[in-house]
C-alpha cells in the first residue's frame, strides 16, 4: 500500500528519514504500516487512497484529478498522465 508520512521520522528498517520532500509517499506492507503507527510517537503515516482518474462524468466528458474536465477518453487519459 502507498502511505504518506504525516510527520518526519527515522525509519530504522529502511535506514533513512521519512517525511522529507523526497520521501513523503512510499510503499509498505500492511504489517509494516501497523508497526510504524504503533510506536510511542503515535501515528506517523497514513494510507494514500488512490482515486481512479480520469472519472467519466457523462456526455463524453472526463474529470481529471486536478478538477479539470476534458472531452474524449484518450485525451483525458493522456492529460492525467501528464499531471503525474
Amino acid at each position: 500500500m502507498k502511505v504518506k508520512a504525516i510527520t518526519r521520522f527515522y525509519d530504522k528498517k529502511a535506514k533513512k528519514y521519512r517525511g522529507t520532500k523526497t520521501e513523503d509517499v512510499f510503499e509498505v506492507s500492511q504489517e509494516r504500516f501497523d508497526e510504524i503507527n504503533s510506536t510511542k510517537y503515535g501515528k506517523l503515516v497514513e494510507e494514500v487512497k488512490e482515486d481512479n482518474f480520469p472519472k467519466h462524468t457523462g456526455g463524453g466528458y472526463y474529470e481529471l484529478s486536478n478538477g479539470e474536465k476534458v472531452k474524449g477518453k484518450q485525451k483525458a487519459v493522456d492529460a492525467e498522465k501528464e499531471l503525474k
